[in-house]
């Protein structure tokens, strides 16, 4: 069996700049694709020296995150064969609040393509909102999301430049950025979401693969940590024939929220 190799400049990096262990974050990753189908029932996951590769960081980073997911059940070992992914136990129950479950829900019937990943200088009007010098940068990421029919979204999320390295390119999964940053430990405490309706430009009509003009469904979605700091702006994008947005309230909801569901539906 080969030797696990020395730690990395980048994971030395991390553990500087961030509380959460680095292995943590690779585990959080790695269970993701496993919910989301990314590392389908059947098929071995990679090797760790292929993940170790993948992620930039050292095979003990890797093991740790394994040796995790083979705790809870997650991973079988098969010497000789690889890793396989298993599905949770039953009565096995997830954390979270119901929004980042139905968020979850939704990205698991689905697939997502990235279309733009990377640093970019603050947008206009954004400093403010982000408590950021106007000369400094945001993560920016573009996606689309589909299933087997067709196009469903095209998504424009900024955040922080120093969460960052909690959504590595190579880590992105079919998960919504707010259940992975969740995933990863960020405490989400408050969404705000504005929903109208659009006419489609010619670059929307061209990734959602409707007509110029067709209707769309325009959402924004703001979200806060425990602190009151934004950590995502999300500016989304959905086929009118494809997403439907329920809210269910009554008037004993009034102090605590109503209750909302997104859902993809298949009418032609």
């Amino acid at each position: 069996m080969a030797r696990p190799g020395p730690v990395t400049r980048i994971e030395r990096q991390a553990s500087d700049r961030d509380v959460i262990p680095l292995y943590h974050r690779i585990y959080v990753v790695l269970l993701q694709k496993i919910d989301d189908g990314s590392y389908p029932s059947g098929a071995s996951i990679p090797s760790e020296d292929d993940l170790a590769q993948t992620y930039g960081v050292s095979r003990v980073t890797i093991r740790k995150a394994m040796d995790r997911l083979e705790r809870e059940g997650r991973v079988q070992r098969q010497r000789g064969r690889g890793t396989f992914p298993l599905a949770p136990a039953a009565g096995h129950k997830r954390s979270g609040h119901p929004l980042l479950k139905d968020q979850v829900s939704l990205a698991q019937k689905t697939k997502v393509a990235v279309l733009d990943y990377g640093l970019v200088r603050m947008p206009a009007g954004m400093a403010e909102l982000f408590e950021a010098p106007r000369d400094g940068e945001l993560l920016r990421i573009v996606r689309v999301r589909a299933d087997h029919r067709s196009p469903i979204s095209h998504t424009i999320c900024h955040l922080p430049a120093d969460l960052a390295h909690l959504i590595p390119r190579s880590a992105m999964s079919s998960l919504p950025v707010s259940a992975t940053l969740a995933q990863a430990g960020v405490k989400l405490a408050r969404f705000e979401e504005k929903v109208t309706a659009i006419l489609a430009d010619i670059d929307l009509a061209g990734h959602l693969d409707v007509e110029f003009g067709a209707p769309l469904v325009a959402m924004t979605r703001m979200v806060r940590d425990e602190s009151g700091r934004v950590v995502e702006l999300l500016q989304a994008h959905y086929r009118t024939d494809r997403y439907e947005y329920r809210v269910d309230y009554s008037i004993d909801d009034y102090a605590l929220g109503a209750r909302w569901k997104a859902m993809i539906t298949d009418s032609a």
